[in-house]
């Protein structure tokens, strides 16, 4: 009994020595140039002097162009739906969101959160995919991410604005 003990010992520290036991490695996927504009409602706060704060959704499609590809860019779409509160000026723009990118017809569903601060319309963060579904399940990274808002109708609390995502990158398993 004891004899059979040190061999099924022996031989699990020889196969981990010889690293018979697979990890699991991540693939690093460079998407391309993602862009994308939006619309949103919800609800804006006046703060005074010039500033003011949005809560609500914002709902957009981007386009993510992967690349030159038999002389032509390769391009695909995900429809994006964030739950967003942003912090508007004159001169300063702070957002963070949590969002949504539904690609191939529901199929393929990425979850993320933004975040940036900035001047107007050029508000620099990252954005962290956190969890995916589909082809996209187990999705992580982080990616820097450029946005803007503008206040289209103050009284209906609709703003619109665009996204980027320079160099969109994250992992698959």
């Amino acid at each position: 009994m004891q004899w059979r003990k040190n061999v099924l010992v022996t031989g699990a520290l020889a196969c981990m020595s010889l690293g018979c036991f697979i990890t699991a490695e991540s693939k690093t996927i460079e998407a391309g140039e993602a862009t994308a504009s939006w619309n949103g409602k919800g609800v804006i706060h006046d703060l005074g002097d010039g500033e003011a704060v949005f809560s609500g959704t914002i709902i957009g499609t981007m386009f993510i162009r992967h690349g030159q590809e038999l002389g032509r860019a390769l391009i695909h779409a995900a429809k994006i739906q964030c739950q967003t509160v942003a912090r508007i000026s004159e001169n300063k723009e702070e957002q963070s969101a949590l969002c949504l990118m539904t690609a191939h017809e529901g199929k393929d569903i990425a979850y993320g959160e933004m975040r940036c601060v900035g001047k107007k319309d050029d508000c620099q963060g990252t954005y962290t995919f956190t969890w995916g579904s589909g082809g996209l399940k187990g999705i992580t990274g982080t990616t820097p991410f450029i946005g803007g808002i503008n206040i289209e109708r103050k009284e209906d609390s609709r703003i619109y604005g665009y996204a980027a995502w320079p160099r969109l990158t994250y992992s698959l398993p």
